[in-house]
């Protein structure tokens, strides 16, 4: 794409330069997206389970994750450390899929 007379282009990151920030965005357009139907009103550091994400939407959380991440994600790994907020799950992304490269 041209614009300004110079190349726009964005350089693609590969999975382990990708920073928990990077996956914190596409995990809020998620939510905004998928899980509350666009009513979207949740910090990076509300608690997520056990009130906003019920057992369903943990499972629909987890699917989402595996197929869009290339992730395995594990029963014990739903927990407060890794799903409690937006924040945590940023940061689980991006050591699950640090792993993989």
């Amino acid at each position: 794409m041209r614009h300004g007379g110079r190349d726009d282009v964005r350089p693609v990151m590969s999975r382990s330069e990708k920073r928990a920030e990077d996956y914190l965005g596409e995990i809020r357009q998620y939510f905004k997206g998928s899980l509350v139907g666009g009513a979207f009103d949740l910090d990076d550091d509300d608690p997520l389970l056990g009130g906003f994400l019920d057992s369903i939407g943990v499972l629909t959380l987890a699917t989402h994750l595996e197929s869009r991440y290339g992730i395995s994600v594990r029963g014990h790994e739903v927990d407060p450390a890794n799903f409690g907020t937006l924040r945590a799950l940023a940061s689980y992304i991006q050591r699950k899929t640090a792993v993989l490269e």
